[in-house]
């Protein structure tokens, strides 16, 4: 075969391969939404998820790990990209007990990790929407001041004293709030199976795939 015919068809060749590859790209772009991938997931996006294990601010510290279940499809501009059942991994940021004082416990959890299967791991920035606090107390300081006031101002009043009702309202506030002060705050916790939903703090790229 002369030179310059094996030329024109290795010339012919790379052509080829070119406009395939450029066919290709433009397919996979064209597949697209208006507006982005499907697969790029932005800051903000919420997921709701179930708790596998109990963590409280009790027994659990700072770097413990956990994992919860994705439980409903995340759908990302009309697809589905993540299914229910991925596992995502979580890590405790923050983890204290409670104290006396009225002191209540702190737990603060993080998101790092999706796993969609054994080989495909996405790392993550999530945080939960809604922060956990313990129940408020403020009904019991309300009552154990109250209660302990009504109390001072009847000794009061039976001593005969002069001012005693102001004073013994005055000790037995007192008392009320020394009372409240004295008593321990509540450990938070989020319970095995608890339901609840976390939010990307950062986007995230998913692997292009299907479900």
């Amino acid at each position: 075969m002369e030179e310059p015919v094996v030329r024109s068809i290795i010339f012919c060749t790379k052509v080829f391969a070119v406009s395939i590859l450029i066919f290709l790209n433009f397919s996979f772009v064209s597949a697209q939404p208006e507006g982005g991938s499907i697969y790029v997931l932005p800051a903000g996006k919420r997921i709701k998820v179930r708790m596998d294990t109990e963590v409280n601010s009790k027994a659990n510290h700072v770097n413990d790990t956990f994992i919860v279940r994705i439980v409903e499809p995340v759908i990302n501009r009309g697809a589905m990209v993540i299914p229910s059942g991925a596992i995502i991994d979580g890590r405790i940021i923050r983890a204290s007990s409670a104290a006396y004082g009225g002191e209540d416990g702190k737990l603060e959890l993080g998101f790092v990790r999706l796993r969609l299967n054994r080989s495909d791991a996405v790392e993550l920035d999530a945080a939960m929407v809604k922060p956990i606090t313990a129940p408020s107390r403020n009904l019991f300081r309300i009552a154990a001041i109250g209660g302990m006031t009504a109390a001072g101002v009847l000794f009061g009043a039976a001593s005969n004293a002069r001012n005693g009702a102001a004073i013994g309202a005055a000790i037995g506030g007192g008392s009320g709030s020394v009372i409240a002060f004295g008593r321990k705050g509540s450990n938070v916790r989020v319970k095995t199976n608890e339901e609840f939903e976390i939010e990307l703090k950062k986007e995230v790229v998913l692997p292009a795939k299907e479900f």
